[in-house]
């Protein structure tokens, strides 16, 4: 069960009595809770590499449109 925690005055972590949503210290949990914090956003090689290709692919993208709008804006402004 978490516990809210604050450091007092000689430097020692003591426990305090607010509610750990009223918390203005730190918060203590236990390790299985921390394990079950740490598990839910466990993010996998796969996704890692699938959101850097479509980033990738939108950079390269853009400037190749950048790039015939550019060529388009010349070809315009010659005629």
């Amino acid at each position: 069960m978490a516990q809210c925690t604050f450091f007092n005055a000689d430097g020692f972590l003591v426990q305090s009595t607010q509610s750990v949503n009223d918390c203005t210290g730190h918060i203590l949990v236990s390790p299985t809770e921390y394990n079950l914090m740490v598990q839910s956003v466990e993010i996998t090689p796969t996704q890692i590499s699938s959101v850097f290709g479509t980033v990738f692919g939108w950079v390269i993208f853009l400037g190749y449109l950048s790039y015939k709008v550019k060529i388009a804006s010349k070809i315009v402004s010659k005629a």
